[in-house]
């Protein structure tokens, strides 16, 4: 009898105030970890001592999606010059500017207007739930309908949104943006309707 008294003790002294909250709390916005905000990399130049002859590789350290941090190792093995720095820049040519200008779509009673990484899906309905799937990466928001039945697709140019696509269930459309790699996603509303925002 003591020992059972003893284990429900146990049990009591170690158990959780909610026993549905997660153990692990779940890793936060590789653009936001902890306090610290990363911001977009433009230029960054380091210099080299004066023994440098030949850069044999350099090596990515990179945070992912999900928090976790992997190393990706580019092999060189070229002549260089110490008295000039070595840069690393992402280019943003002209083409890439283009493709950040505002662009619209119409289905039915939706516009999709479409800046960089993120679409502004004007319309008069209610957003009912938003999630993530796989392979290929697609962002799907299940929407309130009307009486008309849409089931069209238009593809997208530019970056980050292949296409998107609207079906039309019992008692909702479903709006499917397809993207061309993986991301994670905010939505945010207006008075127009939502913002999906690629991150």
């Amino acid at each position: 009898m003591k020992r059972y008294i003893a284990l429900i003790f146990a049990v009591v002294l170690f158990a959780r105030e909610d026993p549905f909250e997660l153990k692990i709390v779940p890793k936060t916005s590789p653009q936001s970890v902890g306090d610290h905000i990363s911001k977009p990399l433009e230029n960054f130049n380091t210099q080299l001592p004066t023994t440098a002859r030949i850069l044999k590789e350099v090596k990515f350290v990179y945070q992912k999606l999900d928090g976790s941090v992997e190393t990706q190792t580019v092999k060189i093995d070229a002549d260089i010059d110490w008295h000039y720095p070595i840069s690393i820049s992402q280019i943003i040519n002209k083409d890439i500017i283009e493709e950040r200008k505002p662009v619209s779509y119409k289905i039915g009673d939706f516009t999709f207007v479409v800046t960089g990484k993120k679409v502004h899906i004007q319309s008069p309905y209610k957003l009912k739930q938003n999630f993530l799937l796989p392979t290929p990466f697609r962002v799907v928001l299940d929407v309130t309908r009307s009486k008309d039945s849409l089931n069209e697709e238009a593809k997208m140019s530019g970056q980050f949104f292949e296409k998107v696509s609207i079906g039309t269930h019992q008692n909702f459309y479903r709006i499917t943006f397809t993207l061309d790699g993986q991301y994670g996603y905010n939505i945010q509303q207006d008075e127009k309707g939502y913002f999906v925002i690629l991150k």
